[in-house]
């Protein structure tokens, strides 16, 4: 008991140091630890803004995490903390705004006291446009950092970074392709024409989107795919080594799912087909509507819209969605 309470005094007492720290320099200011030069510091949060029509194109090559979303603002905001030179950098020339330089996460200051950098750049940058702004493309150029963008307009996405991505909210009218080498990749309310996600190293999950093509494809060589709630005409899905799960979706025409060692849940519509194949017959279980059924199984052949889910070496269950 008197460790802990002695544990608590001192916890005060430089809590107390590091708010006069910040006080002291001209205001409630955050106080991080500097790994550069192995001292405290303080630091404040730095906007600068650039007229909207100054730019129709976004290109993203840093490996310090950034964020992009739309607000409610007739000018294109740039949010970051001031004095880290981890930091990347933002400026708007022939009509590309352009983020360049910085380091990833793992190398950025420490915040000890005060606000955290990571509460609105996620120890990167924070891009804030114009809602009503529609982008002709949004480019993210090979091992760049984390990416999350929200609420944005764009004729065309192209991804090819090396950490996470999340997408939200996103209205395109061709195409989004991402692909990231080490790294998770969620969407979630995207629109577009044809969604094209790879990623080596990683899981992958959308949810709740319109796709229009055939030509959808989700691949991972080691993750599981999860696709539920959403429209699509068709596609491809396939995991080397991971699960794949269909949660309640709306299909046009034919989506195959294959997954090289793992396990395949599909809840498909009660209009809709499925044909389900396991290589390994002897060693995989496939369920259907509840019953056991052999390998190559067909449900419902004359459907229009049509599953194909294969395993290597794995468990296929397919049910109604409810």
């Amino acid at each position: 008991m008197k460790r802990s309470a002695k544990i608590g005094l001192t916890l005060m007492i430089l809590g107390a140091v590091l708010f006069g720290v910040g006080w002291l320099n001209h205001g409630d200011k955050a106080v991080v630890w500097n790994r550069d030069t192995r001292g405290f510091k303080t630091v404040k949060r730095v906007k600068r803004s650039f007229r909207p029509n100054a730019y129709r194109r976004i290109v993203i090559d840093s490996k310090a995490p950034v964020t992009i979303k739309a607000g409610d603002t007739n000018r294109v905001t740039v949010s970051y903390v001031d004095g880290n030179p981890n930091l990347p950098t933002a400026r708007v020339t022939k009509q590309s705004l352009t983020i360049t330089g910085g380091r990833s996460a793992a190398h950025t200051n420490f915040t000890v006291f005060g606000f955290s950098d990571g509460v609105t750049t996620n120890n990167g940058v924070l891009i804030t446009v114009p809602r009503d702004q529609q982008l002709d493309s949004l480019v993210v150029k090979k091992g760049s950092g984390s990416l999350s963008l929200r609420t944005l307009r764009a004729k065309q996405v192209n991804i090819q970074n090396s950490d996470d991505v999340s997408l939200m909210d996103l209205k395109v009218q061709r195409d989004v392709t991402v692909q990231s080498s080490d790294g998770d990749i969620w969407a979630d309310q995207i629109k577009a024409d044809r969604l094209s996600i790879n990623t080596d190293d990683g899981d992958i999950g959308v949810s709740n989107s319109r796709l229009a093509t055939k030509q959808n494809q989700l691949v991972t060589n080691d993750g599981d795919i999860r696709l539920s709630e959403s429209y699509l005409n068709g596609g491809r899905l396939h995991s080397g080594d991971g699960d794949i799960n269909l949660q309640g979706n709306h299909l046009t025409n034919q989506l195959t799912a294959h997954t090289a060692d793992g396990d395949i849940h599909a809840y498909i519509g009660k209009s809709a087909g499925a044909k389900v194949f396991a290589r390994d017959a002897d060693m995989s279980d496939i369920v259907v509507q509840g019953k056991n059924r052999k390998s190559g199984y067909w449900l419902r052949q004359d459907a229009q819209a049509q599953y194909r889910l294969s395993t290597d070496d794995g468990d296929i269950r397919v049910a109604n969605r409810s």
